[in-house]
């Protein structure tokens, strides 16, 4: 192709040209590529937030709720109440004093009087498909997990027979290195 070109082919040259401005174009590009940590963020602001399970309503989340005075700088715990038509789920998130260390403690109670079992659910703290913590809910229903370094954390109960009940625990994940500077300096 080379000799083509060399012996006159104005035409053929003229398209090489362009070629080979178009790649070195493109190699030049590569100096303009994000690093990988702002595209991971950029990312994160379109990823749709995560939904409860069809049929669970979360009715009550206290980090929606005014923070009574004098207590504005303590690590206070977040509460969340998710009901449908046969479950109460409440749940509590308490900060622990280590550095990025939670605990989850939750009970999943039955609407009415009906004696399906609530004990021995199988419990799992999810932060998208890895699982952070698990356990199994006692005869009251009550489970207790400790986790760390979350970014959007999600319970998920398991029900034989009946479905995995998904429920997102909204506001609870890790901060962003932004929010953590905001925290320092504020």
């Amino acid at each position: 192709m080379q000799q083509h070109i060399e012996s006159g082919c104005e035409k053929c040259a003229t398209t090489a040209k362009v070629w080979h401005n178009l790649f070195a174009v493109t190699q030049a590009e590569a100096g303009f590529v994000p690093p990988p940590d702002t595209v991971r963020i950029v990312k994160s602001q379109f990823i749709p937030p995560l939904q409860p399970s069809p049929g669970f309503l979360l009715t009550f989340d206290s980090s929606l709720q005014p923070v009574t005075a004098g207590i504005r700088g303590a690590m206070a715990a977040t509460q969340f109440l998710y009901e449908s038509d046969d479950y109460f789920i409440d749940l509590r998130v308490e900060p622990r004093r280590v550095e990025d260390q939670d605990c989850l403690i939750g009970q999943v109670l039955r609407r009415t009087g009906r004696e399906p079992k609530i004990s021995g659910l199988r419990v799992w703290l999810k932060d998208a498909a890895a699982i952070l913590a698990s356990t199994t809910t006692n005869d009251l229903g009550e489970f207790q997990l400790e986790f760390s370094g979350a970014e959007r954390p999600h319970l998920v109960i398991h029900q034989d027979g009946a479905g995995d009940i998904i429920l997102p625990l909204y506001g609870v994940g890790r901060k962003s290195f932004h929010e953590k500077d905001l925290d320092r300096w504020a």
